[in-house]
């Protein structure tokens, strides 16, 4: 069984692009940061795991809507793996493909600028998957 359940903050605002071929479905991207494996590592810090999402159709639709950097979310659906070769090298990932998203904390919990949260901005070629 392949079921996953999620919950953090979104590192970046979704960023989407349709898929090819005649349906053109809509795809939304994002990252998750997620903290708290149950155990503090230096100074008292929780560590924190960065987990790359994506969504397709309707599901890819509300993201693109509703979700933006900062928004804690609770995420539902499935572990994907796969691979590509880099330089010669075989580079393996692993990301969540969204089925639900449901929403936490308030409304006015909602980010108005990056100060909401010290979510650092990261370079995509420095995260751990593409």
């Amino acid at each position: 069984m392949n079921k996953v359940i999620l919950k953090g903050r979104l590192t970046k605002d979704v960023t989407t692009s349709f898929g090819s071929g005649e349906n053109q479905t809509l795809l939304a991207r994002w990252v998750l940061a997620v903290e708290d494996r149950g155990w503090k590592i230096d100074e008292g810090k929780y560590h924190t795991d960065f987990i790359p999402c994506f969504a397709v159709g309707k599901t890819a639709e509300i993201a693109q809507a509703n979700l933006c950097k900062g928004k804690e979310i609770l995420l539902y659906g499935k572990m994907q793996s796969g691979s590509y070769e880099k330089e010669g090298t075989r580079i393996y990932t692993l990301q969540m493909m969204v089925e639900e998203i449901e929403f936490c904390g308030k409304k006015s919990d909602t980010p108005m600028n990056d100060s909401f949260m010290n979510i650092p901005d990261i370079p995509d070629e420095e995260l751990p998957f593409k």
